[in-house]
């Protein structure tokens, strides 16, 4: 059980900060980073061991952690919806021209480990990545204190460890282990790029673009160990009755999924109840909702994106199913899965303040 103010507990907290998403990479240094390497025992307030904008030649990176005198860690922090392939080249090459054997790429959320000294291309000399959203915190944090922190740095087993970790067959059979279980979890809940990739492959095949919630249903219902999709049901005809939906009690949880391959009967906030038919529905009235209590700072909003796309917009244009909020002016993507579109509406809420359990759903058991 994590303590309060431990490592664990710190990690458990971040996992559950959404804000970390819509901001910068000085949110990300403040609230993450530099808290992470006061867990590991660095002294955070000291410039000289925890040396902030580090100059190599005509660069520099984010932080360089220096012991005795030495560089022994260069750590490059970006923003939490960053893509980190673009930026590894730099770092490595500038960890490489100043012998630093250890090198981390980072947004907060998601810690890259690299060993820049060995050969090879950049992604071969990435030996390990920490997950704070999808490892298990004690492990996560077990992890923390291997190859990053102070005293294992200081002893140089961190980067004894490491260079085991890189050359050891371990590695490969982790990997094997885990390719099931990834597939499981991105069937279940896919993430938005797979979603994207399968509605472009689907529409390059047949010419029509399919709406996520359909391809996440579909993604669901795939086998995790097989390769061999099941059979497509065909729809009801009008002898083949389709089987009632059974209802399923108010939910206890107010955001609890997974949502894909359920059917939404009503939503309550605010104090007022209000009957949907989808999920569609529910992201759409909450905005409505949200824009008429916060109008005049209701462009927050606009800060809310995915990794390739604007969630809300003043133009509907690169929009794929755009739905006006009331006369804002401003358009929602309403094109997502059920489960992204309760992650929107997570999202909505910590945005202007008010806790996830404001917004209770009651939903059918049967199809979307």
């Amino acid at each position: 059980m994590a303590t309060p103010n431990s490592l664990e507990d710190l990690l458990g907290r971040l996992r559950e900060d959404r804000t970390l998403f819509q901001s910068g990479e000085e949110a990300a240094r403040q609230g993450a980073v530099l808290p992470i390497l006061g867990r590991l025992g660095w002294d955070r307030d000291n410039v000289r061991e925890v040396v902030p904008e580090y100059q190599i030649g005509s660069g520099r990176v984010d932080y360089c952690l220096r012991l005795g005198g030495k560089n022994t860690i260069f750590l490059e922090v970006k923003r939490t919806n960053e893509e980190l392939e673009k930026h590894q080249e730099q770092l490595l090459g500038y960890a490489f021209r100043d012998g630093v054997r250890l090198a981390v790429l980072t947004n907060g959320l998601l810690w890259w480990l690299y060993l820049p000294l060995l050969q090879g291309s950049w992604e071969q000399r990435k030996f390990f990545a920490i997950d704070i959203q999808q490892q298990a915190l004690a492990e996560a944090a077990g992890h923390f204190r291997e190859f990053l922190g102070r005293d294992a740095v200081a002893s140089g087993r961190a980067f004894e460890q490491a260079e085991a970790v890189h050359a050891s067959g371990e590695k490969a059979r982790v990997i094997r282990q885990t390719i099931q279980p990834a597939w499981r979890q991105l069937c279940e809940a896919p993430d938005e790029m797979l979603l994207e990739l399968l509605a472009d492959r689907v529409e390059s095949l047949c010419g029509h673009r399919p709406d996520q919630e359909s391809l996440a249903e579909f993604l669901a219902a795939q086998p995790s160990g097989s390769g061999t999709p099941p059979p497509v049901s065909s729809a009801p005809t009008a002898s083949t009755k389709a089987p009632a939906p059974r209802p399923v009690p108010t939910l206890g949880a107010a955001l609890e999924g997974p949502y894909t391959g359920t059917r939404p009967r009503a939503y309550a906030f605010g104090g007022q109840r209000y009957e949907v038919s989808t999920f569609k529905d529910i992201l759409v009235g909450l905005c409505s909702s949200l824009y008429r209590a916060h109008a005049g700072d209701f462009e927050r909003v606009l800060t809310l994106h995915g990794r390739k796309r604007q969630y809300f917009s003043r133009s509907f244009e690169g929009m794929n199913s755009p739905r006006e909020i009331d006369a804002s002016g401003i358009y929602v993507e309403t094109n997502l899965s059920a489960n992204m579109i309760m992650d929107r509406c997570t999202d909505l809420l910590q945005l202007f303040g008010y806790r996830r359990e404001q917004l209770q759903v009651e939903r059918y058991s049967g199809p979307g």
